[in-house]
């Protein structure tokens, strides 16, 4: 029997279960480096600097965890809409972050260089938690193989 053909059922997912692994891995790391960036930015300067991370670090976290699950939300839609969807929702995530780094940048007490390092090094562990959680959850379409030959070796 071909490894495309298993007779053994493929295991089903729970719906939304990819979602919530790529969320799970995302938060946990994002969270962990933003409470990092703050301890680090107020042993580096002051409590100022300290808080002015842990906002930076959840704004990024925020806004990406925002894009995930809206994202989920466009690809559920029509096919013919996912890349406009896509783009819409980019644009949002882009406008909101803007606005929110302008009120901040506003606000006296906010430092925005450990603002803007907080932000991107929860944002950059936030993402690389959903990618390691979206390749964890996958399954092969076609189930497991049945023996264990290599390519261009006989069954």
């Amino acid at each position: 029997m071909s490894a495309s053909r298993s007779s053994r059922p493929r295991p089903r997912r729970a719906p939304g279960s990819v979602r919530r692994r790529m969320v799970t891995f995302a938060l946990v790391p994002g969270l962990l480096v933003t409470l990092l960036s703050g301890v680090i930015a107020w042993s580096v300067r002051d409590g100022e600097a300290a808080l002015s991370a842990l906002i930076g670090g959840s704004l990024g976290v925020g806004i990406f965890l925002a894009g995930l699950l809206g994202i989920t939300g466009v690809l559920a839609g029509p096919a013919s809409a996912s890349m406009a969807g896509a783009f819409a929702l980019l644009s949002l995530q882009i406008i909101v972050g803007f606005a929110v780094l302008y009120a901040l940048s506003r606000v006296d007490w906010v430092e925005m260089l450990p603002l803007g390092l907080g932000f991107l090094a929860a944002g950059l562990a936030f993402q690389v938690g959903v990618v390691l959680g979206y390749t964890g959850s996958r399954q092969l379409a076609f189930g497991e193989l049945e023996n264990d030959s290599g390519p261009g070796e006989m069954q």
